[in-house]
């Protein structure tokens, strides 16, 4: 990444992340200019469902109505 004030190469102080995001610390070696970048995180397994369409076929209990 580029320091937004002198556009010298900026080197990562800092990283966390938790379950949404990711967060990168960094910092210019020569103006000491400090700059924070956030990114979600996205994963596709990651949607939550009510659990019937997922569990096997003979825990279904089907009814015949006559």
């Amino acid at each position: 990444m580029k320091c937004p004030n002198c556009s010298s190469q900026m080197f990562i102080t800092d990283e966390t992340a938790n379950s949404r995001s990711q967060v990168t610390f960094y910092r210019c070696s020569i103006c000491v200019s400090e700059h924070v970048s956030s990114e979600p995180i996205v994963q596709a397994d990651s949607y939550e469902s009510n659990g019937y369409f997922e569990s096997p076929g003979e825990d279904k209990k089907r009814f015949l109505m006559i």
